[in-house]
């Protein structure tokens, strides 16, 4: 299985910022790459716009027709930059029923979360989710622009892990914000109850990776066998250009990340050592 990856674009109609200008002739070529890579589909993991204010529907009207071009499919993420545009015009722009959702892919399970679920740009569901939100913004370091996943998310990602398990499937978990602190900084932080959720995750032997973006520089951890990767930001590009968007190669217990010259990024083993 080949799967394109890109995060963070941050699309900017903004020209000071050096935006739609700048960005075009790399994002064009991003997605020629991918036209061109015989890929299964791609991962967009997030902050595909800028979000700046008063123009952020303009800025994803004009990135959503440059990554249509690739005619495969493309499985978004919602990053926090994203809910610069109402959340339900995004979904619709997107193409999608609801921010956190799964896929099936041969024997693997991609597992798609929400971190903007609780967070200061959604209305909270439960009580649980208003005290967790109230709980998060009484503590500066976590950042109001990151979130949280909702108490009803959790409920249903724990029926996913059951399920894949059931059925012997591999999940690879998918979310823009970092879920293990070796992978981010202070400056950008990360999941708001993302301790929570990696206790989760631990839990079930299915689970063999987790991919996302948000921290612009790129990280890896490996915990309870459990890999963490974060990949660098498009928008970032002129500082790491070979990895600006780049290509995973899923095996039955590997996980490798190419760079766009080829070279190997990463190597990863999924084995869990606790599996059944």
């Amino acid at each position: 299985m080949r799967i394109g990856l890109i995060t963070d674009i941050h699309f900017s109609v903004n020209d000071a910022a050096g935006g739609a200008h700048a960005a075009t002739p790399d994002l064009s070529a991003c997605i020629e790459d991918f036209r061109n890579g015989s890929l299964d589909f791609v991962l967009q993991l997030g902050d595909m716009i800028n979000g700046t204010p008063d123009r952020a529907e303009e800025e994803l009207r004009q990135a959503l027709p440059m990554l249509k071009k690739y005619t495969g499919t493309i499985h978004h993420v919602i990053g926090n930059h994203c809910l610069a545009v109402p959340q339900k015009d995004l979904l619709r722009n997107l193409g999608m029923e609801r921010a956190y959702y799964s896929f099936r892919k041969e024997k693997f399970r991609f597992v798609v979360l929400d971190g903007m679920d609780v967070s200061v740009l959604n209305e909270p569901e439960t009580d649980a989710d208003r005290a967790l939100l109230r709980s998060c913004l009484a503590r500066p370091e976590l950042h109001d622009y990151c979130g949280a996943v909702g108490e009803r998310q959790i409920e249903w990602l724990h029926s996913e892990l059951q399920e894949a398990s059931a059925k012997k499937e591999s999940v690879i978990v998918i979310c823009h914000f970092p879920l293990h602190p070796a992978t981010t900084d202070l400056k950008h932080g990360m999941l708001w109850n993302h301790r929570e959720v990696r206790k989760l995750l631990e839990a079930y032997p299915a689970v063999r990776a987790c991919i996302g973006g948000h921290y612009h520089y790129g990280g890896h951890a490996k915990e309870k066998d459990i890999h963490y990767l974060v990949l660098p930001a498009f928008v970032n590009r002129a500082e790491h250009p070979g990895t600006a968007w780049s290509v995973a190669e899923l095996l039955q217990d590997r996980l490798v990340v190419t760079a766009r010259s080829g070279e190997v990024v990463l190597d990863l083993e999924l084995n869990r050592t606790d599996d059944a």
